[in-house]
């Protein structure tokens, strides 16, 4: 099964996203996504679009995945966990207009899940 355009912008987001941030050497997995998303129309406005919502998440995330817990407080890290999950349901949100969009894949559906 090809991977659908969705999944393949937001890899791609976040591929930039590392290679920006962390100086990762994925040039080969940025350029072979971008060969991917530039053959549908309007698909790369959608990866400005996660990369922003990818980036605020990777922020929030940060200091929790070095587990910093402790410095942070259980009361900080429940208010990113929060602000996350309404960032996720925005990314969300982009992919499945995406699957809508282009016709491939099938879209994200929370069932009995506060961000649905």
């Amino acid at each position: 099964m090809k991977m659908p355009i969705s999944e393949i912008a937001d890899r791609y987001s976040i591929a930039l996203l590392k290679h920006e941030r962390a100086g990762a050497d994925n040039t080969t997995e940025i350029h072979t996504l971008h060969k991917e998303l530039i053959q549908y129309e309007g698909a790369l406005s959608f990866v400005t679009k996660l990369k922003d919502v990818n980036g605020k998440i990777w922020d929030l995330e940060s200091d929790i995945r070095k587990g910093k817990e402790a410095v942070l407080g259980l009361e900080e890290v429940g208010r990113r966990a929060i602000a996350i999950r309404e960032l996720n349901k925005i990314r969300v949100g982009y992919k499945n207009d995406m699957v809508k969009i282009y016709g491939e894949g099938f879209e994200d559906i929370k069932m009995n899940h506060a961000s649905a």
